[in-house]
């Protein structure tokens, strides 16, 4: 008998394996002469408009859909776009090119609107992502954390925002709780050249932006970076050291679940509970969307660089700040939507 057992196994593996197959052919059949809507939840034009026209043109092919179309549902900051798409049919015919790290900030931080729970939103995969950092004034004496501690004997150090809610106003106040700073969050700012033009004057002393928008700056002498988000290398920034790396190992939490939030960048996903075979499906669509060699010429020819990441990947990332997320942290998000 137990010279059988193995071809026996091994059969029941092909057959098995068969079926998982057909199973998931049949999955992605359904999408055949159907129309995928993508939904950008901001107005035509955008960063979000083109990165979703961009991978809109091509991944309707890689999934076998007769169509896949954008469409622009702009309205409450992204929100009203969000909590639809919340509530549509899992069929997978709908899904969303998401503003990840606004939406985490905002469900978790209790702002006024939220309707979801993003832990639970189908996540096909990150479409692009980049580290946030912490920029001073080119002429600044502040080099180190002790630095702005001794500004801060002197004076408040002053730390630039758009306003409360934006995701400046939350990495601001952060700052001043992990880096213990005497300090005044400034805002009013319309958005991140008009806070730099200010720090190139000298009339502030940090903010917090995205990489590119303040390697921008400094190319224009009008900022120098000092930290980053994350634990990775920066691109063109190999010398630029972690924020986690700077401050006390108590706030070394804080700092990871911020960092987490901002990874999430721009990614995909479809309402809660699309049958799994079904979202495996829509996966591995995005995942060849994002190697294929149209997609990434189209990249560089927009200038719209893409930093995939799999459904899978970006799920455990938001599930891991949803989830687990330090108290500290959700009270200071809590504050900064004026909760």
């Amino acid at each position: 008998m137990r010279r059988f057992a193995l071809p026996l196994v091994a059969s029941l593996a092909v057959v098995t394996g068969a079926a998982g197959n057909a199973q998931a052919d049949d999955a992605c059949a359904f999408f055949k002469n159907k129309t995928v809507e993508l939904i950008v939840p901001f107005s035509p034009g955008g960063g979000f408009d083109v990165y979703g026209r961009m991978v809109a043109k091509f991944m309707g092919g890689e999934l076998g859909a007769a169509n896949m179309i954008v469409r622009n549902q702009p309205g409450a900051g992204g929100l009203l776009g969000t909590n639809q798409t919340w509530k549509a049919k899992p069929d997978g015919l709908r899904i969303q090119l998401m503003s990840a790290s606004g939406m985490v900030t905002s469900e978790l931080g209790g702002a006024d609107g939220v309707e979801f729970k993003s832990g639970e939103f189908s996540w096909i995969g990150r479409v692009s992502g980049e580290p946030d950092v912490i920029a001073t004034s080119p002429g600044s004496p502040v080099k180190t954390v002790e630095d702005l501690k001794k500004l801060g004997t002197e004076r408040k150090v002053r730390i630039g925002s758009s306003g409360v809610g934006d995701i400046d106003y939350i990495e601001a106040s952060l700052l001043t709780k992990v880096l213990e700073l005497n300090a005044d969050v400034i805002t009013g700012f319309s958005g991140a050249p008009e806070v730099y033009a200010s720090l190139g004057r000298g009339e502030l002393d940090l903010f917090s932006s995205s990489l590119s928008a303040a390697q921008v700056a400094e190319k224009a002498g009008t900022a120098r970076i000092l930290w980053a988000y994350g634990t990775g290398d920066i691109p063109g920034e190999m010398n630029v050291k972690s924020l986690s790396d700077v401050v006390d190992a108590k706030h070394a939490p804080m700092v990871k679940a911020q960092s987490d939030v901002v990874a999430a960048g721009r990614s995909l996903a479809g309402p809660p509970k699309i049958p799994e075979d079904r979202l495996k499906c829509l996966r591995d669509a995005f995942d060849r969307t994002m190697a294929s060699a149209p997609l990434l010429e189209e990249s560089k020819k927009l200038n719209r660089p893409v930093a995939p990441l799999s459904g899978q990947q970006i799920a455990g990332l938001i599930r891991g700040v949803t989830e687990g997320a330090p108290k500290d942290y959700l009270e200071l998000l809590r504050k900064s939507y004026g909760k």
